[in-house]
């Protein structure tokens, strides 16, 4: 259990579950968040269609001071397994620094279930300490960049033979999972009809071979006021990713803010070769065992958004 900080000790705080007539002051809390910031959903939206297995909150006579939350993946039906999903932990900026983040992460992470679990969490690096102190193991790590999507309008090196760009439509989205199901889950199906239902400013494009209708790769984007938000992009190889973001080009023109897995350095060259910037560094972590993310997922990930990860 975590020792409080002597700081906190006259503020009286209080824990207790979020219900629904918190949604305004957490909307509120949240309206500095950069992941809100940048996305296109609110914490009302994130809340009641992604809603947590338990979302909690601290407060005190200054108010609403933090939130946290955790979520119950649901995997193959054949699996067993329990995985819990730590996301959203955030403190009001003027509370910080005194131990409320730890105490109320400490109380979420020990409402989990009895049962054998493994919990992941996306965090920043300077978050790390803490969780390793907690017996938390590094999984992987996505590096944010941001740039300019007109860059690859002009395309030169691309080969177009036998490949066939389309519009991203609602009855792509079983051909996607099925695409993807050996890095996600297949609850993923579900998870792109929450996003068809609830983002209205969702577009994309999926390559397929021309001979045999199979999917080779797909971009999925979603709009922000600052930016346009790349991810996931799957794909093949370097020439259709090419050929996706060109396409994106091509109908769309601003900034593009994306993650990469670390280790697909091909992907990382690619988008530092069209001037892209890095922003920071989201790392996953877990406790017990790895069991959703094999050796070489990422290889076929040529983008994804992190706020993408933390809503899954």
């Amino acid at each position: 259990m975590f020792i409080r900080n002597e700081k906190i000790e006259s503020l009286n705080l209080f824990i207790r579950p979020v219900i629904s007539t918190d949604i305004y002051d957490l909307k509120v809390l949240f309206s500095d968040c950069s992941l809100f910031q940048r996305a296109t959903i609110d914490f009302s939206m994130y809340y009641f269609t992604f809603r947590p297995k338990h979302s909690y909150i601290i407060t005190s006579k200054h108010g609403l001071l933090a939130h946290a939350s955790i979520k119950q993946w649901n995997l193959t039906k054949n699996s067993p397994a329990i995985v819990l999903m730590l996301g959203l932990v955030y403190v009001r900026s003027d509370y910080r620094k005194f131990g409320i983040g730890e105490l109320l992460t400490n109380y979420v992470l020990k409402l989990k279930s009895d049962d054998p679990v493994c919990i992941h969490a996306n965090i920043l690096t300077q978050h790390l300490p803490f969780y390793i102190r907690y017996d938390f193991q590094a999984s992987f790590s996505l590096v944010g960049l941001v740039g300019k999507l007109n860059e690859f309008y002009n395309l030169t090196n691309v080969i177009e033979e036998e490949i066939l760009i389309q519009q991203y439509e609602l009855s792509d989205i079983l051909d996607i999972a099925a695409y993807d199901s050996h890095i996600y889950p297949t609850y993923r199906i579900h998870y792109f009809e929450q996003l068809r239902e609830h983002i209205y400013s969702i577009a994309g494009y999926v390559a397929r071979s021309i001979k045999t209708n199979a999917i080779l790769g797909y971009v999925i984007l979603n709009f922000s006021q600052e930016f346009i938000k790349c991810g996931p992009l799957y794909a093949e190889n370097i020439n259709i990713a090419l050929l996706l973001l060109r396409q994106c080009a091509t109908d769309y023109d601003g900034m593009m803010l994306l993650a990469l897995p670390e280790d697909n350095r091909i992907a990382m060259k690619m988008f530092e070769s069209k001037h892209y910037r890095q922003t920071h560094i989201l790392h996953r972590v877990h406790t017990g065992n790895e069991i959703l993310f094999q050796d070489k997922v990422f290889e076929r990930i040529w983008a994804i958004t992190d706020d993408w990860l933390s809503l899954i």
